[in-house]
């Protein structure tokens, strides 16, 4: 068997998973899409038996890939600011042709029967979070109150109706921040004409993350912080610390119901945990990060993972 690997090269994750592959008596192949656009061979022969991504790769021998989607060949991909700055047409369309091979690919991988997480459909599920959101509310799953707006007067109404607020960005996982009365000036709000933000209702409570491959539970943790999310201390440029932690049934179904929801076969949840054991679903992520718990926190995601795509 054979786990083609894609996204940053350098992500201990890919390490993670490759290790485990080979645990499990497969190979693991990485792809590092920094090696395109560049000179790297690349080939999708028409009707042929294999594809080259600067290694020759036979379709039937593949049995799983694994995508990070994330920074797939996406213009705000760090990586293609200076391309973009200096030639931004001809840049956006190289990116373009890029990511139309690799979403093919995928395809083309799980047409010849290869396990291929997350699926293409689900590849950019973080930047519909209207959509996520409202689909779990409508399931009646325990989501925060939440609002997408760019109408200052449904960002007051929505900051005087709840004892604190958070906003961040609409798409992906962007860092929250807490609202205060200065957000509320006339100057700030007339931002808003520019792009929608999401505003939520603040959850006190401990950051959980909870893995869910194939409609069950295969790894969680409780992240550790001082301030009200772990995200900011990764932003401080400080180490985030992980446990493990206990989940009980009732957010274990939640967890679980919630991915079958957004047809993901392998997600991370995040959720937090009130002081007394009440919860709320915050979202979850199509192609999540799990090196810090399973190495600080004594779980096996990679593990799992390997197995399923295997």
């Amino acid at each position: 068997m054979t786990i083609v690997i894609i996204g940053y090269g350098e992500l201990r994750e890919f390490e993670l998973l490759a290790d485990a592959a080979e645990r499990q008596g497969g190979e693991a192949v990485i792809c590092d899409v920094r090696d395109w656009p560049g000179e790297v061979p690349l080939t999708v022969r028409v009707g042929g038996d294999e594809t080259v991504l600067g290694t020759s790769l036979t379709y039937d021998e593949v049995s799983g890939v694994y995508v990070d989607s994330y920074n797939l060949f996406r213009p705000y991909d760090p990586r293609f600011r200076d391309e973009l700055d200096d030639d931004l047409l001809p840049a956006l369309s190289q990116l373009r042709e890029h990511r139309s091979i690799f979403e093919s690919l995928s395809q083309i991988f799980e047409h010849h029967g290869a396990n291929v997480v997350p699926s293409l459909s689900k590849q950019r599920w973080q930047d519909r979070k209207p959509w996520q959101l409202h689909r779990f509310a409508r399931a009646d799953l325990p989501i925060p109150d939440t609002v997408f707006t760019n109408d200052p007067e449904e960002v007051r109404a929505f900051f005087e109706s709840h004892d604190r607020v958070v906003y961040k960005p609409v798409t992906r996982g962007g860092m929250p921040r807490v609202m205060t009365e200065d957000d509320l000036t006339d100057a700030a709000l007339s931002r808003l004409s520019t792009a929608p933000v999401q505003f939520q209702e603040f959850v006190e409570g401990v950051d959980l993350r909870v893995y869910v491959l194939d409609g069950e539970v295969v790894g969680a943790a409780r992240y550790e912080s001082d301030q009200f999310s772990f995200k900011l201390d990764k932003q401080d440029g400080e180490e985030v610390d992980a446990r493990p932690a206990e989940v009980s049934e009732v957010v274990e179904d939640t967890v679980t119901r919630a991915a079958d929801l957004a047809e993901l076969r392998f997600t991370a949840a995040d959720v937090r945990r009130r002081p007394d054991g009440s919860y709320h679903l915050i979202e979850v992520n199509e192609a999540p990060r799990f090196a810090l718990p399973d190495v600080k926190a004594d779980q096996n995601v990679a593990g799992a993972l390997a197995a399923y795509l295997a």
